[in-house]
């Protein structure tokens, strides 16, 4: 039954109208990697800085915090002007003034990463008035601040951080944020009182 069906199949490809489908899905193909290439930001390389990315779950509202840090690389001769930096369709928002995890008996407030922080103003992008420069040939350090209105009790998130310039080219790559170990010593501590 498989055997004949292939048979089918290659008889059929050896047919002009089969070269025809052959050629169509290479164009196809072929167009689609230009296209992606043409939409990528030239030069940009980006990378998590794991030490500075977590994510908690927040008491006082029931949604995730996240921080994400990222170490930017431009290879190119053009400075990149970085509008959007979203995170599984999350857009960036001002972190607030501090973040607290309570425990049992203690209250533990969170430092945010020391890098350069990266807000996105929300607006039309011909008002937009925030973005990120990114010098040619240099290296730079950002992070970005999530709100989720999700809640999770797993200790790890993956998702894609895609990166817009004001040319509306991109840059996309799939990232694992862990949760903030201070919070995970104190879950470990309320599952000791149980």
């Amino acid at each position: 039954m498989l055997q004949q069906a292939l048979k089918q199949i290659l008889q059929f490809l050896a047919t002009p109208t089969g070269n025809w489908v052959i050629f169509g899905l290479v164009s196809f193909v072929a167009l689609a990697i230009v296209y992606n290439r043409k939409k990528q930001i030239p030069g940009l390389t980006v990378e998590v800085i794991p030490e500075d990315t977590w994510f908690i779950n927040r008491d006082d509202n029931h949604r995730l915090a996240i921080v994400v840090s990222l170490h930017l690389i431009n290879k190119s001769s053009a400075p990149i002007r970085i509008r959007k930096c979203k995170l599984s369709g999350y857009s960036p928002k001002p972190p607030p003034e501090q973040l607290l995890l309570q425990g049992h008996d203690t209250s533990v407030e969170l430092e945010y990463p020391k890098h350069d922080l990266f807000v996105d103003v929300g607006a039309h992008p011909s008002e937009h008035t925030s973005e990120y420069v990114l010098n040619p040939y240099t290296e730079q350090r950002m992070w970005v601040f999530y709100h989720s209105g999700i809640v999770t009790m797993t200790n790890m998130l993956r998702a894609p951080i895609v990166i817009a310039d004001v040319n509306r080219k991109r840059k996309s790559i799939q990232i694992a944020v862990p949760r903030n170990m201070e919070q995970i010593q104190l879950y470990r501590e309320a599952a000791m009182r149980w």
